[in-house]
């Protein structure tokens, strides 16, 4: 079965990836815990209201909760070592918290849950719910709020201080998908996203959704019942060039233990044609803290979108 669930460009298997995969259970909740209910760091009177430059970035698509962003120039995007969020930082990064990946500029985007989607609704939501919840997470009364309105949907500038220091600054976007940006401060990175996240229907990449998801559904299906010549023979030309039918054969053979795991997709990123996302393979009926992750990235050919490359995870030697 493949789960699209809650929650970079392709995400790197980097070690980085696997120190906060690697974090307790107790600790992973406690981090999505923070996620929910965080704050954002500059005083509404220092922000800036300029414009950064997005022309030409890599997006990124959540698919169940239905936003798009563009991915900042020289960041990475890992829709894994959270559940529910994605984590945008700059490599190289040092992290072994939320906490951390926030003081080293990092940037996090998850969806919000508000049913109402009026203005009205939004306020009383940032008002009454998300900043007194903010407030007690963060142990800070130092808290302001700006309301605007950007591209049609309503927003909200948030910012928190504690002893007089940033501790967070938070872009709350309403809409048919309502999302949250969170920082320490906002940086022309933190902007990028702040001026690009938007409801899917409404994005440039609303006509590409529905492909890239039935394109990867039906790829991993063909490998999940190791059907390797029908892969071979669907993909893209680079994927033909580079690999053979009988290396893929072995591949599929070798990570068979994985692919009868439930396999999860949160998004991915878009770029020029091509498109890449991270797999999460966790064993049927449990929560694994430390999923085995893979890849798949798709290549838009002859208006449709095929397999470029796929890497799965190889048991280790007993």
């Amino acid at each position: 079965m493949v789960l699209w669930i809650m929650k970079k460009e392709y995400v790197k298997l980097s070690a980085m990836i696997r120190k906060i995969t690697s974090l307790s259970r107790k600790t992973s909740m406690v981090l999505l815990v923070i996620i929910v209910a965080v704050g954002a760091g500059l005083y509404l009177n220092d922000h800036k209201k300029k414009t950064v430059d997005v022309n030409g970035l890599p997006e990124y698509i959540n698919f169940s909760s239905n936003y798009v962003f563009a991915i900042p120039k020289n960041y990475t995007v890992d829709s894994q070592s959270t559940l529910g969020a994605e984590l945008i930082y700059s490599a190289p990064l040092s992290a072994k918290t939320v906490e951390d990946v926030y003081s080293q500029n990092g940037i996090a985007v998850q969806g919000l849950n508000i049913a109402d989607h009026s203005g009205k609704a939004f306020k009383d939501y940032v008002n009454n719910t998300f900043v007194p919840d903010l407030k007690k997470n963060l142990s800070a009364n130092d808290v302001k709020v700006q309301f605007g309105k950007a591209g049609g949907s309503d927003n909200a500038q948030v910012t928190v201080r504690k002893d007089g220091q940033p501790q967070r600054f938070i872009y709350l976007k309403n809409g048919q998908h309502p999302a949250s940006v969170i920082a320490k401060r906002e940086t022309d990175s933190f902007k990028a996203i702040e001026q690009t996240i938007n409801d899917l229907e409404n994005s440039d990449l609303k006509n590409e959704s529905d492909g890239i998801k039935q394109s990867i559904q039906n790829n991993v299906q063909l490998a999940k019942a190791q059907k390797a010549q029908e892969l071979y023979n669907g993909a893209a030309p680079e994927l033909r060039t580079q690999s053979t039918q009988a290396q893929l054969t072995t591949a599929l053979g070798s990570a068979t233990p994985y692919l009868s795991q439930n396999i999860a997709i949160s998004g991915g990123s878009y770029a020029q044609g091509s498109f890449s996302a991270a797999l999460r393979f966790t064993p049927l009926n449990q929560d694994n803290p430390e999923p085995a992750l893979g890849s798949i990235t798709l290549k838009k050919t002859d208006g449709q979108w095929k397999l470029r490359a796929l890497s799965l995870p190889i048991p280790k030697p007993q």
